[in-house]
């Protein structure tokens, strides 16, 4: 096979990207588990996070593939859009008013609250009230927008 044509299946390749698209991640998905098995080699990594991470990238792709396809789009992306993102939503302001009201050394709980044990206690339980809290936020924007997906 000549130069000209590889050129010409890659140009090819890449005008149905929409067709390809798994090949594509599928793709991806291998080099990203090589790579860490190469750092596993070298020492860079542990076998247990090494043989965690071969499981999980697959995952992504597989959920994202066949959740295109399926009739219940709408209920996977209500769970997508309150659980998912109102969790993450959470954790992030979980670490900034964590640190802002307990943990800081001017932080105003850490002057009034002088057992340490208090304070880690409150520290976590103020992580699922702001996920619940971000994830009803979550639930009222994706009901203002009727649950529609971000591509429509």
């Amino acid at each position: 096979m000549s130069l000209m044509g590889v050129k010409e299946k890659i140009k090819n390749f890449w005008k149905n990207y929409k067709k390809n698209t798994i090949w594509v991640s599928i793709g991806l998905c291998m080099g990203l588990i090589y790579m860490k098995w190469v750092l596993f080699y070298f020492g860079i990594i542990d076998l247990m996070l090494a043989i965690f991470l071969t499981v999980l990238y697959p995952l992504p792709i597989f959920f994202v593939y066949y959740g295109r396809k399926l009739k219940h789009q709408k209920i996977i992306f209500k769970i997508w859009l309150v659980g998912l993102v109102g969790f993450v939503f959470g954790g992030i302001l979980w670490i900034f008013l964590g640190y802002v009201l307990i943990t800081a050394p001017w932080a105003p709980l850490r002057v009034l609250i002088l057992d340490a044990v208090l304070r880690g206690r409150i520290l976590l339980l103020l992580l699922p009230t702001l996920c619940v809290i971000a994830g009803y936020i979550m639930y009222r924007i994706g009901k203002k927008r009727e649950w529609r997906l971000p591509s429509t």
